[in-house]
């Protein structure tokens, strides 16, 4: 079980990365102000993973409670996968959309 669990964490972590890289990514693709992508590109995931570190992270003093934790991941990947398929990488979208799904159940099953 805690080899299960060790993995599960380490892919989760993987799956952050990957969020903060499809909002960085979306970030770029989504502004025509040659300044203005990279402050998206930059701003994006600087604020996204301040957000993730506050409500999400796991030594977070102000870690949400089980549901609304739960609610408040799936929303961020959520707005990641949503973010990354609007840049055209439908695929790539919904494999991090499925996995972050799955990881996430898995985390909630085994603790």
């Amino acid at each position: 079980m805690q080899l299960l669990k060790g993995l599960n964490q380490a892919v989760y972590f993987l799956l952050e990365l990957c969020m903060l890289g499809a909002f960085g990514y979306a970030g770029f693709q989504n502004s025509q102000h040659p300044y203005g992508k990279y402050l998206l590109a930059i701003g994006l995931p600087l604020l996204a993973a301040a957000v993730w570190g506050v409500f999400a992270a796991p030594r977070s003093t102000h870690q949400l409670g089980f549901p609304y934790r739960t609610l408040f991941v799936l929303a961020i990947f959520g707005l990641a996968f949503f973010m990354l398929y609007q840049t055209g990488y439908s695929r790539l979208a919904i494999t991090l959309g499925i996995l972050a799904v799955i990881s996430e159940l898995i985390s909630l099953v085994i603790g």
